[in-house]
């Protein structure tokens, strides 16, 4: 009985070596290019308060998947969550406007962080993640 059970399986195995096919894919290697890079830069108006001075917003978009983190960055003394919120709200609408797009959606809550640079200054960091339709 289990000389019948090992000939069967080994049947089998030959069997399903002998039919299976190589996977090819449909379009060469060289033809496949994704870009996934992200862009850096940072908006020309800022929409920062008037007495914010050390404040500074940066946007990184990755065009491939219309997403954007942007980031809102000043000094932890004049750090105010609703002026954060409301400057990167601006550079928002201003980045929706200028790539063509009609609608976003927030990816996560926003988030805050807060650390010190080398020469021991605190910061304070507000940081969004956006999904853009067109």
């Amino acid at each position: 009985m289990k000389k019948l059970v090992a000939v069967i399986f080994s049947l089998f195995v030959a069997l399903g070596g002998a039919f299976a096919q190589s996977q090819v894919s449909a379009l060469p290697e060289d033809e496949i290019k994704v870009d996934l890079s992200v862009k850096e830069y940072t908006p020309e108006n800022q929409h920062l308060d008037k007495d914010d001075r050390t404040g500074k917003v940066r946007i990184k978009y990755v065009p491939m998947v219309d997403e954007v983190r942007i980031y809102y960055t000043t000094m932890y003394e004049t750090y105010d969550n609703g002026k954060a919120m409301n400057t990167v709200l601006g550079c928002l609408e201003d980045f929706l406007k200028e790539n063509k797009y009609y609608h976003y959606k927030y990816m996560e809550k926003d988030r805050e962080r807060y650390f010190k640079d080398s020469r021991g200054i605190r910061w304070a960091e507000y940081s969004s993640h956006v999904k853009f339709s067109r």
